[in-house]
């Protein structure tokens, strides 16, 4: 069962590791106040999520060399990583500390916009890798900024449909743990039923037949490269092993959202349709772990695409560099203006 809470205010304090909870009692063992075993870890995840991502956006708008096709993508898939530190994660916790049915519906609404934008994005890098790398010889006319730009509007305009569209059943004169009428229930089933295909399963199964499509083309390049030792062979091998790179990290991406997204899924189908969805019962930390490991990916995707495209390691690295060297002037013009005072 589902309450108008959802799965913000779900805890599981007072269910013991011998007898865990079934789907009901995790339900409705509902948290009052601030929790230092659950609400720990979002806040100290929040503070590296918020800093990395701006820390991304920073370095395109100031990098020229950055501002590529595939890179405005990652910038707009890091405004939805930094929404999720800045809004979801206070949203969450202020909805598990208050208990006030606005701000958990707004938790809850915001919870399935940011993993809805984040799937969505994985697959629009995912696609522009698939061109760029069996479509070579068409990708600059086919994959040009306006298309880019557009495309991204569009990732945005159907994550904000599907977060608004849970209004239908919510009563913000209800309380936090009302359950939902029998009519309400089966809307929430049916459009939780459709995300999960539309927005699991089925862009998991896409990417991953696109990845292999990839891997197949990067092979068969290489190989005909070698074989007909043609000019300039090297540098192109060299190129088509770059691109694969490129795709490798985007294909860890997806892992990632598989790994922290797909439990949290999970349970919530298992809320939505009842104890008896799922065999096994979850552990107390297990039930945390599924709650809070969806947070995580939005760490880790600005790690991946820092350390593993170049062009991101490159000006990170000059970054540093520059302001290493500003320190050192500064040091030494300290050191210089001391050690007059002393003449």
């Amino acid at each position: 069962m589902e309450t108008q809470g959802g799965v913000a205010t779900q805890n599981s304090s007072n269910c013991s590791t011998s007898a865990p909870c079934t789907g009901h009692e995790f339900e409705e063992d509902i948290l009052t106040g601030f929790n230092a075993q659950s609400d720990s870890f979002p806040i100290a995840i929040a503070i590296p999520i918020i800093a990395v991502n701006c820390w991304v956006i920073s370095l395109v708008c100031l990098k020229r060399s950055l501002r590529t096709v595939t890179n405005y993508i990652l910038t707009s898939l890091a405004l939805s990583d930094l929404c999720t530190g800045a809004i979801s994660i206070p949203l969450f916790l202020s909805c598990n500390i208050i208990q006030e049915t606005k701000i958990c519906v707004a938790a809850d609404m915001f919870m399935r916009f940011t993993s809805t934008s984040t799937v969505l994005h994985i697959l629009a890098m995912t696609t522009d890798r698939y061109i760029c790398i069996v479509y070579a010889l068409r990708y600059m006319s086919w994959v040009t900024k306006k298309r880019v730009l557009y495309f991204i509007a569009v990732i945005w305009a159907i994550s904000l449909f599907v977060m608004l569209v849970q209004l239908e059943w919510y009563d913000m004169n209800e309380g936090v743990k009302d359950e939902f009428s029998p009519e309400n229930k089966k809307k929430i089933i049916i459009v939780d039923s459709i995300c999960f295909f539309a927005f699991v399963g089925l862009p998991v199964v896409v990417m991953a037949y696109t990845y292999g499509r990839i891997l197949y083309e990067v092979h068969r390049q290489s190989r005909n490269i070698q074989r007909h030792n043609t000019p300039g062979w090297q540098e192109t091998k060299r190129s088509t092993r770059q691109e694969w790179k490129v795709a490798s990290v985007f294909m860890v991406m997806l892992l990632v959202f598989v790994v922290c997204w797909g439990p949290f899924f999970l349970l919530r189908l298992e809320l939505v349709l009842g104890s008896n969805f799922f065999e096994v019962t979850f552990s107390p930390f297990a039930q945390i772990l599924m709650l809070w490991l969806r947070f995580v990916s939005s760490l880790i995707n600005p790690c991946l695409y820092i350390l593993g495209k170049p062009d991101f390691r490159k000006a990170s690295a000059l970054s540093r560099k520059k302001r290493n060297r500003f320190n050192d002037s500064e040091t030494t013009r300290l050191t210089q203006s001391k050690g007059s005072t002393f003449v």
